[in-house]
């Protein structure tokens, strides 16, 4: 058999796994999951060679990017409702952790080749685009740990919990490295940690067989579990989407500052960042967590010059001379919606 030439785009799909769902994300462009082993080189004295090196926690990155074509990709990583989406829409800062699975295909098979995994990623940036000439673009960028690589399946099945804290699984997990059987186990939005049964305190979980019990669980718990079995259960199904546009340009995208229309606008970017601090502990070989200040949010407009109704609009808030100067300095520009 020989080796295959490439992977093209059209047998990777990548699947959204946050607080309350998932979801296989449609429109997607790109996906980049790098990773960096943090090192440093031990020398010592009278030794003309490297004494070793050791290594630090990984540095786990991803960046998605997608056409801007509904609220849904936004929705599942804020643990949103999609279908009961808010009308007053939902704030920035509801983003936060989500696993990504990146699926690549078989060439030949309906299987999957290979699933990546990436577990507890902290959104760290995001960037919407749209442009007079162009796709609008929604991209995002997080940060964990942990990547794994697998053979396997990897499966998401999620549910409520059963009046004695359970959830069952579709297939039998198989054991990982670490001797968890679950990848993540997210319950009431919040990631929880695997023990076994003779060590189980509250808020913890295990696993026998098919069955996940959550200590302190009850019926009122939603739950999903992310976990990866043996080859061949999960088959590949192409994304398709009929409920979104292929992709919307900036001939449908008008753009009003305040309660002006704005004329002649060629591109508009908001992005964001979650200042943030990482936080490790002694003994773990994990990051615990993020400590997120809230998001720094910033945008630019490009408006042909034609007039000086956006500057008149920025200074004192109408498009037209308000205060009867015609006169507009850069030091009176406030805040607009």
């Amino acid at each position: 058999m020989s080796k295959r030439v490439a992977v093209p785009y059209k047998d990777v799909k990548l699947r959204i796994v946050g607080p309350y769902a998932d979801f296989y994300a449609h429109r997607i462009q790109r996906l980049d999951i790098p990773s960096t082993l943090p090192n440093t080189t031990i020398n010592e004295l009278g030794n003309p060679q490297h004494a070793g090196i050791i290594t630090d926690i990984p540095e786990v990155s991803a960046t998605f990017q997608a056409f801007d074509v509904s609220h849904k990709i936004f929705a599942i990583l804020t643990g949103s409702d999609v279908d009961s989406y808010p009308v007053d829409g939902v704030d920035v800062s509801n983003l936060d952790y989500v696993d990504l699975i990146g699926y690549i295909r078989q060439a030949d098979v309906a299987e999957m080749l290979k699933c990546i995994h990436a577990k507890y990623m902290r959104i760290t940036d995001f960037t919407f685009t749209y442009t007079v000439d162009g796709e609008s673009t929604e991209e995002y960028s997080c940060a964990g740990s942990e990547k794994r690589y697998f053979a396997n399946d990897v499966i998401v099945d999620s549910g409520y919990l059963d009046v004695n804290g359970q959830l069952a699984l579709t297939y039998d997990p198989n054991q990982l490295k670490n001797e968890n059987y679950l990848l993540s186990f997210i319950a009431d939005g919040e990631w929880k940690e695997e023990t076994t049964f003779a060590e189980l305190v509250s808020d913890k979980y295990y696993v026998s067989g098919q069955t996940v019990t959550l200590s302190g669980g009850d019926a009122s718990v939603w739950a999903l579990a992310v976990y990866h079995t043996q080859s061949g259960v999960l088959a590949w199904t192409n994304i398709s989407d009929s409920s979104v546009p292929a992709a919307i340009r900036g001939k449908n995208i008008p753009v009003t500052i305040g309660v002006e229309h704005m004329y002649r606008v060629q591109s508009v970017t908001i992005r964001g960042t979650f200042p943030n601090t990482k936080v490790m502990e002694m003994g773990n070989t994990s990051i615990v967590g993020y400590v997120v200040d809230p998001p720094d949010v910033s945008g630019d407009i490009t408006v042909l010059d034609t007039d000086n109704e956006i500057v008149a609009l920025l200074t004192t808030g109408t498009i037209t001379d308000a205060d009867g100067y015609g006169e507009y300095g850069v030091d009176e520009y406030e805040e607009r919606t």
